[in-house]
């Protein structure tokens, strides 16, 4: 199965693709599953899986992930019935998973373009990981992913590259193929036997990246149909999280 981990909707404040954009964009590239992961929420992931469905004109399996913003910097966790909540530790993060008998990943746990990632909070947090990301489609510094794939192999960590898709029309850069699962457990066991297929998205993504981040920086907003179906908050909380830093959109 051609299996993407770590897609964005538009449910997240810093990605533009709504959900029948995504099952669309995961048909034209051939992808079987894509694991949506957005940010600190599941509605998107859940209308991922209900468009792919009733609508995709081809099977495309989708994982209900999510992309918590953990007090130690983000954690996904897969396979989810319901939403963890942010800013709690890294441990209780992922016992909220564990809970729901989720998984737990590390997305782009040593890039620095990403105010949220790990780092430091690595090593204290190596037990609780099943998975690791070693590959970042939207992680230009390719010696970040290169830090990651030791400390897995370190840690004896299973590995997989995560796309970490926010814009419309880009996808599968960075992608896995593996034997066919059912459920959590069977995921993780194929995953280790899995064909990890590395990349980047190329200058037309980054551009794009770019161009919204230069404009949160300079009026506040969002750029249009970014975050257009994330409820509404309050500000100036609101401006803060749509523009934010240059590196916010892991």
């Amino acid at each position: 199965m051609k299996t993407v981990i770590h897609a964005h909707t538009n449910y997240s404040y810093d990605a533009n693709t709504s959900p029948e954009e995504l099952v669309a964009t995961a048909c034209r590239q051939s992808v079987d599953c894509v694991a949506v992961t957005d940010h600190d929420d599941i509605t998107g992931a859940l209308a991922t899986r209900r468009i792919a469905a009733e609508s995709a004109p081809r099977p495309v399996r989708v994982i209900i992930g999510e992309e918590i913003s953990s007090a130690d910097g983000h954690i996904i966790g897969l396979f989810l019935h319901e939403c963890v909540p942010p800013g709690l530790s890294g441990e209780e993060t992922a016992a909220r998973i564990r809970s729901q008998g989720g998984l737990v990943l590390a997305p782009h746990p040593f890039s620095t373009l990403c105010y949220n990632s790990l780092r430091s909070a690595m090593v204290r947090l190596a037990p609780l990981f099943d998975a690791i990301e070693v590959c970042n489609a939207q992680n230009p510094l390719p010696w970040e992913d290169a830090h990651a794939a030791r400390f897995a192999r370190q840690h004896a960590i299973t590995a997989y590259v995560g796309a970490d898709s926010h814009i419309r029309g880009h996808l599968a850069a960075a992608y896995q193929l593996m034997p066919s699962f059912d459920g959590p457990a069977a995921f993780l066991a194929a995953l280790r036997h899995a064909e990890l297929c590395p990349g980047r998205f190329g200058l037309a993504y980054f551009a794009s990246v770019g161009t919204r981040h230069i404009w949160g920086k300079l009026t506040g907003r969002a750029w249009p149909g970014f975050g257009a179906n994330v409820p509404a908050i309050p500000q100036p909380q609101q401006a803060q999280q749509q523009a934010g830093p240059a590196p916010a959109s892991f």
